[in-house]
């Protein structure tokens, strides 16, 4: 017997600095919220300094309800100028349907490429444990496609 659809809906906010002078971006602040706390809590959602200029995000999603076979991811890039203003990229996207059909090419790929480096989020749906992402550090070279 096949589990009913549940919906996950996450909500992750990525804030990075951009030095002018240096060219080095950085993570500066991270947000987890979850639409739906009896499915899912974050347990952890925090960025630790590991070194100078070297800042790395930790995450841990507590999942309630498994399995799931039904999610949708917030993606959302900001930088700072004379205020955190948005940068590049607010989308909302299918998580399963990205993990079945990569598009190499686009913004939510190159995120979930980086991601998957440090994470256990590395297979299609369905999913029948916690997401763990730790010390995923932000680079220059964090938004490129692999293949150049």
């Amino acid at each position: 017997m096949k589990p009913a659809p549940v919906s996950l809906s996450i909500a992750i906010v990525l804030l990075m600095l951009a030095s002018v002078n240096s060219r080095r971006s950085r993570f500066t602040n991270l947000k987890c919220s979850s639409f739906d706390p009896e499915f899912a809590k974050f347990e952890k959602c925090k960025l630790k300094v590991i070194g100078r200029g070297v800042v790395s995000a930790n995450v841990f999603i507590l999942m309630l309800k498994l399995p799931i076979d039904n999610i949708f991811i917030n993606w959302s890039g900001w930088r700072r100028y004379n205020s955190f203003q948005p940068f590049l990229y607010n989308s909302t996207c299918d998580f399963c349907n990205l993990l079945a059909a990569r598009n190499k090419v686009s913004f939510e790929y190159m995120v979930l490429a980086a991601i998957q480096s440090r994470s256990n989020v590395n297979h299609t749906c369905p999913y029948n444990h916690n997401i763990i992402v730790d010390n995923l550090v932000f680079d220059d070279g964090f938004l490129k496609t692999r293949d150049e």
